[in-house]
């Protein structure tokens, strides 16, 4: 469903028409340039399908009466335009979204003419997030007040709406299906690969993994999942910008460079790809330790060094060398950009229209990718944390299986 009328920009006059897609969240925020003057524009799409839908002008713009005429301008909460879609009245995103998805649709073939767009996205997924966070903290903190079980049904109550035959009464069960269900397949393509290398050092190295999962619990996992669970409160704040290219991510299509990302408000995540790279490679340490064991050395082992100078001296753009000789290991470096990090980690970053330009470590040069490739990379770093974490909780935590 499309909605939308005539707009007047507050900053020049200009009059153009704009069109928002109406995806499956109650509200979706959109900040967007003057298709005349480039100020920002913030608009708010309220839908209660198929009840009511309606737009809520908050900055810089308002509605108008009017003969539909002027530029266009289409928004769509779930997806890019090319250039010439993105100011083509006749253009249907949905459309475009749905052949993108529909080979990796899960729902069996008789059901896809119910409710194509449920059966990819994760309905009201920064709704969920909110619970599984409860749930996750509640948790940590040994279920105080004996709250847990109510979070648990609330989480379940919600999926339902839409599966209705979804059912989880496990901490884990919630946390995974939650991030399983929004990032897959991308996220299966890492962690399933991972844990089967796990299964096989628990039978090839039942010591040194024993010894191993006593550490982790003692000294890393404590750190680990309060900084997963820093980033993704961010990224799902942050939610409605990331997910215009998050289908993209997700199918691991990479041709993204030309596309128009319409909703934009860079202040708000200039720094996240930095804050996703250094909560990744501060997990690293779980990588190299599992490289160590297939390698036949203890677990705090390396080639050349201790564990203790590994986590102290070596440079986070350097992390992942120890395990860059193994295909599954290395697989969850992929997304690392040092560069990129840098520019972002210390806020020298900015947008110029479609371009991001920022400044790298070393010689301090300007270098520049397109705003579509910034959100494509911190999806594909938010995915890969994602997959860390999950096989993580999945295999070595304490907190989450009590």
């Amino acid at each position: 469903m499309v909605i939308g009328g005539c707009v007047e920009c507050l900053i020049c006059t200009t009059k153009f028409i704009l069109r928002v897609g109406v995806g499956l969240e109650n509200a979706c925020t959109h900040t967007f340039d003057c298709p005349h003057c480039f100020s920002a524009l913030t608009v708010v799409a309220k839908a209660d399908v198929p009840l009511s839908t309606h737009i809520e002008f908050t900055e810089n713009c308002r509605a108008i009466d009017g003969e539909r005429v002027g530029p266009v301008v289409n928004l769509h909460p779930s997806i890019a335009f090319s250039a010439d879609e993105y100011h083509d009245q006749l253009t249907f995103p949905s459309i475009v979204l749905t052949k993108l998805t529909r080979p990796y649709m899960r729902a069996p073939a008789e059901s896809r003419l119910k409710d194509v767009a449920t059966q990819f996205e994760l309905p009201y997924t920064k709704e969920l997030w909110s619970v599984v966070a409860n749930i996750i903290r509640m948790n940590l903190r040994g279920n105080a007040h004996d709250v847990l079980n109510g979070q648990i049904a609330k989480y379940v109550e919600m999926r339902r709406k839409f599966l209705p035959d979804f059912t989880c009464t496990t901490v884990f069960k919630c946390v995974a299906s939650f991030f399983d269900d929004g990032f897959y397949p991308a996220i299966g393509n890492l962690r399933q690969p991972l844990r089967k290398l796990i299964q096989e050092l628990r039978k090839n190295h039942p010591i040194q993994m024993a010894t191993f999962e006593t550490y982790y619990r003692s000294d890393l996992e404590s750190e680990n999942l309060e900084r997963y669970i820093a980033l993704f409160q961010d990224y799902f704040a942050n939610f409605d910008q990331f997910r215009q290219l998050l289908a993209f991510t997700r199918v691991g299509s990479d041709d993204v460079d030309e596309l128009i990302v319409g909703s934009k408000n860079f202040n708000d995540i200039k720094m996240f790809y930095g804050q996703a790279y250094e909560t990744l490679t501060s997990s690293f340490v779980t990588l190299a330790c599992l490289n160590n064991i297939k390698n036949g050395r203890r677990f705090d082992e390396f080639e050349h060094m201790t564990l203790n100078k590994y986590i102290k001296d070596v440079e986070k753009a350097k992390k992942s060398n120890p395990f860059s000789g193994d295909p599954v290991l290395f697989a969850f470096a992929s997304s690392e950009d040092s560069a990129l990090r840098n520019g972002s980690h210390h806020a020298s970053i900015f947008r110029y229209g479609e371009l991001v330009k920022y400044r790298s470590g070393g010689t301090g040069a300007q270098r520049e990718i397109a705003y579509s490739r910034y959100i494509h990379m911190c999806n594909q770093i938010a995915i890969t944390n994602a997959a860390l974490m999950l096989v993580e909780l999945q295999e070595f935590s304490t907190f989450i299986h009590r």
